[in-house]
């Protein structure tokens, strides 16, 4: 441009250089100036250090992103709506949009069964809404609903963490080459004279419980599956060996792995069980959640005739209730495996009758039977022994219509116990109330000790009342 001012209308060229105050450089200062550079940059910056400057660099750079998101979001684009359609010409942002498929990937996420697929949906759905509101196309950004989208994330993502970890130790479950020797499972082998700890690697370990899962358990998850059995522990007995006395009190859940059993009551065989059976579930077929200790209706001995020993998976009963509490998808698919159980225990009874496997038929089915009782009796007396023995009433019920209990066998089981029908409908004992003085012997007429019996007995109806 040529200066107003410059006499002979020479032109002076003004230059504008990033970091460089000032304008023109005189010839003599030429080498001055070219030396000043970073001076001038720091002159911008206030003389700040260099530390500053690079954060002061990062917020530019933020700062820009920004805009040129802000840009790109909020521009309107014209929707290709024929005239004929619709004569109005209509726009659309790209944060619009992203607004619209959050809530379109919302409600395709309520109808997906599959747990991981709804998570990652959720969260690609959050994460629109959460661009949507930040990029808001009023030019506001919606801290509200940006905050709860962020905290929305996070549990999902969290979630979809935790299952992929699980997935990946199933995935681990058939024993990669970095597993064998570095880990191994010590199984105590029970013996009738003494007992023996030996050591299995944990890559055949896991192959086998992965054929067992794919052969009898193929209703429990893949991560389910290896849940239960991280929380379980084997055991091995020798053919011949007790493992449950009649009698006793039972804290245990097996499922036999290898090898036969034989359940007998009062020594007669009742049924054999082999792989994939369980042991001792007390109703858990039916939903009755039992800890603690349930007394055993029966014997259970590995079978004398078996040439291997029996290997079970043992768990705490009450451990493995806690675990079935806390894991509602476990607790529902080992039901249904359990009832399938029962169906293959029956269908076994059947076989042993049609091979001749039983020499007295008309013994074998009344120590059935009594099998039958005992059992619902000692699961009757575990739930009375509990605070709340109406907790697991409704899958008691259940107990009852699968295997036929009449109400006289409930009463006896209740009198087992030293319960009445009555008290179990209630939910509580009646404590005889002593109001019997040292002159409670009346040696009046009939209607004065009937008169006396009535007022005890209507004072013993109040204090129930009461309580």
């Amino acid at each position: 441009q040529q200066h107003p001012k410059q006499p002979g209308g020479q032109k002076r060229s003004q230059s504008t250089i990033i970091g460089v105050p000032g304008g023109p450089q005189s010839a003599g200062g030429a080498g001055r100036g070219a030396g000043s550079g970073t001076a001038g940059a720091e002159s911008m910056l206030g003389g700040a250090p260099s530390g500053q400057a690079a954060q002061a660099t990062w917020k530019e750079i933020y700062h820009l992103l920004q805009e040129r998101c802000r840009v790109f979001l909020l521009k309107p684009r014209r929707l290709p709506i024929p005239r004929w359609i619709n004569p109005k010409i209509k726009t659309i942002t790209f944060s619009e949009i992203l607004g619209h498929s959050s809530f379109i990937l919302v409600a395709a996420s309520y109808a997906t069964d599959d747990f991981i697929t709804l998570r990652s949906i959720a969260v690609v759905g959050s994460t629109a809404m959460l661009a949507f509101t930040y990029f808001h196309p009023h030019g506001q950004v919606l801290w509200l609903p940006f905050k709860w989208n962020v905290l929305f994330i996070a549990i999902n993502s969290y979630r979809l963490g935790l299952i992929m970890y699980q997935q990946y130790l199933t995935d681990m479950m058939p024993g990669k080459s970095y597993l064998v020797g570095s880990e191994s499972i010590h199984v105590v082998v029970f013996d009738p004279t003494h007992q023996i700890i030996i050591a299995r690697s944990l890559s055949n370990y896991f192959e086998e419980m992965k054929r067992i899962r794919e052969e009898h358990f193929y209703v429990v998850e893949p991560i389910g599956w290896s849940k239960l059995i991280r929380s379980g522990r084997e055991e091995t007995y020798q053919p011949g060996a007790l493992i449950v006395q009649q009698g006793d009190m039972n804290r245990y859940i097996r499922l036999v792995l290898e090898g036969e059993v034989e359940v007998m009551r009062d020594g007669q065989v009742t049924y054999q069980l082999d792989e994939g059976h369980f042991v001792s579930e007390s109703g858990l077929h039916a939903g009755i959640m039992l800890r603690g200790g349930v007394e055993s209706c029966a014997a259970v001995v590995a079978k004398r005739e078996s040439r291997t020993p029996v290997r079970v998976l043992c768990w705490d009963r009450t451990e493995l209730m806690d675990l079935l509490e806390k894991e509602k998808s476990i607790r529902s698919s080992l039901k249904a495996a359990l009832r399938w159980d029962i169906i293959r225990k029956l269908k076994g009874q059947r076989l042993m009758l049609a091979n001749g496997q039983v020499d007295n038929p008309a013994l074998w089915s009344v120590k059935r039977k009594e099998q039958g009782s005992e059992r619902y009796a000692a699961i009757l007396a575990n739930m009375l022994s509990h605070p709340n023995p109406h907790e697991h009433i409704d899958e008691l019920t259940k107990y009852r219509a699968i295997h036929h209990i009449n109400d006289e066998q409930h009463r006896l089981a209740l009198a087992k116990s030293g319960w009445t029908p009555e008290e179990f409908q209630v939910g509580r004992r009646f404590v005889a109330d002593n109001l019997a003085d040292d002159d409670d012997e009346w040696d009046g007429d009939e209607d004065e000790n009937f008169g006396h019996e009535l007022k005890r007995r209507a004072v013993r109806i109040a204090r129930g009342l009461v309580r």
